[in-house]
């Protein structure tokens, strides 16, 4: 089981070399984030890429929030989304600002 807060805490100055000087990271970790069935590995390329995305996204730089935190999938929303399932589960997503 794998603690996505500690995965993205560890992975923050890694990101912050990768980044560059012009893009500002933050981070916004849920206070009671659970554990999830994951490949470290894995995980830490995706948030790896969509750091990446993020930078080339933002060529004058900006600023880049990593932010964890529980979601409830509902039956809906598992309808909508085949594979998932209804359940509790943690989320990890990235943000940047919107371009005005």
């Amino acid at each position: 089981m794998l603690e996505v807060n500690k995965l993205v805490s560890d992975l923050e100055k890694m990101l912050r070399r990768l980044l560059g000087e012009d893009v500002e990271l933050g981070t916004r970790l849920g206070p009671t984030t659970g554990r999830v069935k994951a490949d470290p590995g894995q995980l830490e390329q995706v948030i790896m890429n969509l750091a990446v995305n993020a930078r080339d996204a933002m060529p004058n730089g900006g600023k880049l929030t990593l932010e964890t935190g529980n979601v409830d999938l509902d039956e809906a929303y598992a309808a909508d989304h085949y594979p998932a399932r209804a359940a509790r589960s943690c989320c990890s997503r990235s943000r940047t600002p919107a371009s005005g």
